[in-house]
């Protein structure tokens, strides 16, 4: 899993897994008929769970990655007068980086904790590697395995070191807890630098998921 090409014939794609608010939605509302509920205890919520966990990893590097609140959209600054090559070449180094970064297989992880190293740089490489590293038995016994793929991109700014890039990505996530697949689109803001000759990722900011 080395780009965002990278073969997806062995993806499972099957209906997304979603919380059941049944029960959460009936003690919130009275019913159709307009009578308040009657007074005893509270009935217990049916609530299914998501029909895979996540292994410790994933959990941590989407959190990493995704889970910061700050909405960048309000503070970006305004547009920078760059050619327009240096916006293709910063938002085709967004995308491919971040499907390298969050993505892997248990049958590759070295190969994919590699290709961290060559995509990102300062502290977004050295956390998403030690915590890649850190869960390798988790990720073995659960069989895990992580697609992202690109579905939309933008270039927010740019100059001729520094870039942000916004992008929506769907991650599919399996594991051997069950055969059903969890399918997520989440929106997110990544900033490049360009040490040398070439982008690379320095930072991710989660804005949100597709479906919110």
């Amino acid at each position: 899993m080395t780009s965002e090409t990278r073969p997806r014939e062995d993806r499972v794609r099957e209906d997304r897994a979603v919380p059941d608010r049944t029960g959460e939605d009936a003690g919130a509302r009275p019913s159709d008929a307009g009578t308040a509920p009657a007074d005893g205890p509270e009935p217990a919520r049916t609530g299914g769970r998501l029909s895979i966990p996540l292994v410790p990893a994933l959990l941590v590097l989407l959190a990493l990655l995704l889970g910061a609140t700050a909405f960048l959209w309000s503070t970006r600054p305004g547009d920078s007068p760059v050619r327009t090559a240096s916006y293709v070449d910063a938002l085709q180094a967004a995308r491919s980086g971040v499907v390298d970064l969050t993505s892997f297989d248990h049958l590759t992880l070295d190969d994919d904790i590699e290709q961290i190293r060559r995509v990102a740089t300062g502290d977004l490489r050295e956390e998403a590697v030690a915590e890649l590293d850190a869960s390798r038995q988790q990720i073995a016994e659960a069989e895990a395995v992580v697609n992202t793929e690109v579905v939309g991109g933008g270039v927010t700014r740019a100059t001729g070191s520094e870039a942000t890039v916004w992008l929506v990505i769907e991650s599919t996530q399996q594991s051997n807890a069950s055969p059903q697949a969890q399918v997520v689109r989440y929106r997110i803001e990544v900033a490049l630098e360009k040490p040398e000759d070439r982008w690379l990722l320095s930072g991710i900011t989660g804005t949100g998921t597709e479906n919110e």
